[in-house]
């Protein structure tokens, strides 16, 4: 759906929203969730509508982020624009107890490990296939290096300077040490349980 933007930025920000549906992500867990609209009381007389969506649960949608950070690591590379998105929204969803829940959950780190290896088989940068369940068993990478991290700095500043964020971004110096603190706790989180 295209859409005329209110203001003109760099370009990060594309002036139109894709909806997908597809049969390349199970969906699972979800559950019936209420969404209201954000402006929701903020303009008098106006009643905005809600709804109550099926959701997939955030603990998955974690492990879906931290396995496509961990391929983009692995790979050395962007494929594309709008990646930075992803480690922005790892944090978050740290932030607001999701990763430990994720961890947490060894069942559903498996299941997205062999979804992942059945429908988005990947290579490193060194050729060798990318394991998505030694990645949710201990060895996860959430920080690139190289022309990598390089590669997602640019990225990163491209989206902020764009206004994708409202608000306060964080630096993204900060943004790479929460993610290495992630990364050390889903690696260090008891794989055996």
């Amino acid at each position: 759906m295209d859409y005329d933007a209110v203001s003109s930025g760099s370009g990060y920000v594309a002036r139109s929203v894709m909806l997908e549906f597809g049969d390349r992500s199970t969906g699972e867990p979800a559950s019936i969730r209420d969404v209201d609209c954000d402006a929701s009381g903020q303009v008098d007389g106006v009643e905005f509508p809600k709804a109550t969506p099926r959701v997939m649960h955030a603990e998955r949608t974690f492990w879906e982020k931290a396995t496509a950070i961990h391929v983009f690591c692995l790979q050395e590379r962007l494929r594309g624009d709008r990646f930075a998105r992803h480690w922005h929204d790892v944090v978050r969803l740290n932030d607001a107890g999701f990763a430990d829940k994720a961890f947490a959950d060894r069942q559903l780190a498996n299941a997205v490990a062999k979804h992942k290896s059945m429908f988005f088989a990947e290579k490193a940068a060194d050729r060798s296939p990318i394991d998505y369940a030694a990645a949710v068993n201990g060895n996860l990478v959430l920080t690139p290096s190289g022309e990598g991290l390089r590669a997602l700095g640019e990225d990163y500043a491209r989206m902020v300077d764009d206004g994708l964020l409202l608000g306060d971004s964080e630096p993204f110096e900060h943004l790479f040490e929460r993610c290495t603190q992630i990364q050390a706790h889903a690696n260090k989180s008891d794989a055996s349980k």
